[in-house]
């Protein structure tokens, strides 16, 4: 007996990527709060910041993608409620 799969669209394809990219960029994010948190350097805590910012910038950008592909379940997605 075999086992038929539905053939994988492009469109398919994309949101997968997406979301293994918006768990990445998740954990990305995590990892830079923590980092920021432990900063005491004036110069490391500036530098904690911007990529902070870039961050935010793709996950943002990757969840509007994601909406728009039609993307379920991205209520996974939320962002933490940290203050930086």
């Amino acid at each position: 007996m075999g086992i038929f799969r539905k053939k994988e669209t492009s469109e398919d394809i994309e949101r997968r990527t997406l979301m293994e990219e918006l768990f990445e960029t998740q954990e990305e994010l995590r990892r830079a709060r923590m980092d920021f948190n432990y900063a005491e350097e004036p110069e490391l805590v500036e530098s904690y910041v911007y990529e902070l910012n870039s961050i935010e910038a793709r996950y943002a950008y990757l969840l509007r993608r994601a909406r728009e592909s039609g993307t379920e379940n991205l209520e996974l997605f939320r962002p933490p409620k940290e203050k930086v």
